[in-house]
């Protein structure tokens, strides 16, 4: 099914949550948790609600009563804009808006990168660390896929452009802004090092590079074998515009650039394609008519968690995966409606159980 991720205007993602009223580890290595993002803009507030999922049984746990509050006066001005559908799916625009993005490691803390003056923040299980930032790039989102990159006290933000792109480093300190040759699709970090995936011009067409930068501010590039392609990356139906650090990858779609920190190369991930299929295959839900982006990729316990819209503009798929291989998956349909289900299923796509919830605006898996 072809693919483009074209930029909208939404929310940075946020990383949360775990079940009950603390967030300590099981021991489960099956046991996956999320958390249910709801916005209240009649009181300005954002509220976290856990959920623990073992993706091998397929049952959850799913609370009601909130793991973290925090204030909300965002505006359609703010540094984080509005959690939406991509507006080219819609005529009208519709969803909420948030100047908070946070970082999730699984743990009982969270970071909370904000631009709200004199946040309130009501914690019960979950607690959490404040970085004001200031106004500046914009987080760009459709669901989970974004240009920005969060970390336990340190938020990159990337503004694309096709010769040149600008990447920022705010931390509770200070701001750094950087310039990279190309168009940048992502960053990762890792054990001190920063890698930066740029789509670069050449004379006989277009190539991906990764920009490394160790802690001691050397830069060295290197050129993605098996990347070199007549048209821009920005376009590309298998791995244009954005993707996300995982495992020592970065993902979009079912492609991947593997080997980041020694020889990269770029490649076609048939069981990641194959398992798109299984999971559009598993309900009757209209599939889209338009472009959309990739899902985003995140490393969980030695797994990859694939979260974002991958068939539908109807449903939000969270995919397991362990070495690019499906593990199990969960849908929450129908996400248009005030109440939904989140369905789990096994690797074939054979249903498991259903839950009824109120329709969050995000939901969230941990980093680490």
């Amino acid at each position: 099914m072809k693919r483009i991720i074209i930029g909208c205007l939404l929310l940075l993602t946020l990383s949360l949550g775990m079940m009950g009223c603390s967030t300590k580890q099981t021991g489960n290595t099956s046991e996956l948790p999320l958390l249910l993002r709801y916005t209240d803009d009649t009181n300005h507030q954002e509220q976290l609600v856990q959920v623990a999922w073992d993706t091998k049984t397929g049952t959850m746990k799913i609370d009601t009563t909130p793991l973290l509050t925090f204030s909300n006066h965002a505006t359609q001005k703010d540094f984080w804009v509005v959690l939406q559908l991509w507006a080219g799916l819609f005529p009208k625009p519709h969803g909420h808006v948030s100047n908070t993005a946070i970082y999730w490691n699984g743990t009982d803390a969270v970071t909370l990168f904000t631009t709200e003056n004199n946040i309130n923040v009501q914690e019960n299980g979950l607690k959490a660390n404040v970085v004001h930032v200031a106004d500046g790039a914009i987080c760009n989102q459709y669901y989970n896929m974004t240009n920005c990159y969060a970390t336990p006290d340190k938020l990159y933000v990337f503004e694309q452009g096709e010769a040149s792109s600008t990447v920022y480093e705010y931390s509770p300190t200070k701001v750094t802004k950087m310039t990279v040759d190309g168009y940048v699709m992502g960053i990762g970090t890792k054990n001190n090092v920063t890698y930066i995936l740029s789509a670069t011009s050449t004379k006989t067409g277009h190539s991906l590079v990764i920009h490394t930068t160790n802690g001691n501010g050397a830069t060295v590039d290197k050129e993605v074998a098996n990347s070199q392609r007549e048209e821009s990356y920005s376009l590309w139906s298998d791995a244009g515009g954005w993707a996300t650090f995982a495992n020592d990858a970065f993902y979009s779609n079912g492609v991947k650039v593997s080997s980041v920190n020694s020889t990269p190369r770029l490649e076609f991930v048939q069981s990641i394609v194959d398992a798109y299929k299984t999971i559009a295959n598993a309900t009757t839900l209209e599939p889209f008519s338009g472009s959309y982006p990739s899902p985003t990729f995140y490393e969980y316990n030695g797994y990859t968690i694939a979260i974002g819209s991958t068939f539908s503009e109807d449903e939000i798929t969270i995919a397991v995966f362990k070495n690019d291989k499906l593990q199990a998956f969960a849908l929450v349909t129908d996400i248009n409606k005030s109440d939904a289900t989140i369905t789990t299923y096994d690797a074939t796509g054979k249903k498991i159980s259903s839950y009824n919830i109120k329709t969050p605006v995000q939901v969230i898996v941990p980093q680490g």
